[in-house]
């Protein structure tokens, strides 16, 4: 009798001990720093220098969105996720700049960011530019997306992070994007510093409870900026003091 208990807990616990999955470090131009957690059973992306988590768990892969500082909580489906950063720049640069590129077919090449196997696929810009685009700092000549399938991630939490990074909705998960301005100027916009397989435990994917419930992407990152200025006024206040 206990040998058997003994079998049937030795096949739980490796369930429930978490799942095979990926912690990547990837640096964006647009959104910053960032650490991302992926396995076949969830999306985790928080957002270095901020207090803003997003989260996405199978079945459904809801996008939950949140603050943990001023504990609010938005969720949506992931068509409708605009990626409404709390980086700066996210906010004055959007993706539409890859619009006026066309996507060129490419052969799967061998290429490898951080460990992860690549597809590169090179957009270019067809046909003559136009006179207002020259004064233009945000447009593009060209650009390089690296796309990876070794994460068992599907096309919702990957159109999710593109969106999040302001990049085009191409195949694969963005491990990598360099962008060409109109000088032929390479820069790259998103990368992954470093990759590393891991067993994530359950918890990894856990959405919190007790958060008050707010209606948009820009009210998560609306308290997180609220936050920031609150602690700014607060530095000064002390430093006034100080000098008095």
């Amino acid at each position: 009798m206990t040998s058997a208990i003994c079998w049937c807990l030795s096949l739980a616990l490796p369930a429930m001990a978490g799942d095979s999955g990926f912690i990547l470090s990837q640096k964006s131009g647009v959104c910053g720093d960032a650490e991302i957690y992926a396995s076949s059973k969830g999306l985790k992306l928080v957002q270095k220098g901020t207090s803003c988590i997003l989260v996405m768990r199978a079945p459904d892969w809801k996008v939950n969105f949140f603050n943990t500082d001023s504990k609010v909580h938005y969720e949506t489906d992931a068509k409708n996720f605009q990626g409404k950063s709390s980086g700066f720049l996210a906010g004055l640069i959007s993706a539409s700049r890859f619009l006026a590129l066309s996507q060129e077919k490419t052969k799967a090449s061998a290429t490898s960011v951080a460990g992860l196997n690549c597809t590169e696929t090179k957009l270019v810009r067809i046909g003559a530019l136009p006179a207002y685009t020259i004064r233009n700092k945000n447009e593009l000549m060209a650009a390089t997306y690296y796309g990876t399938r070794d994460l068992a991630l599907p096309q919702p939490a990957v159109l999710v992070l593109q969106r999040f990074y302001r990049i085009p909705t191409l195949t694969g998960f963005p491990a990598k994007v360099d962008i060409f301005d109109l000088k032929g100027r390479v820069k790259t916009e998103l990368d992954t510093c470093s990759c590393v397989k891991s067993v994530l435990a359950p918890s990894t994917f856990n959405i919190p409870t007790g958060y008050a419930k707010v209606e948009s992407e820009e009210a998560v990152v609306a308290s997180h900026q609220q936050g920031l200025l609150q602690d700014m006024s607060e530095d000064l206040g002390v430093k006034f003091g100080s000098h008095k």
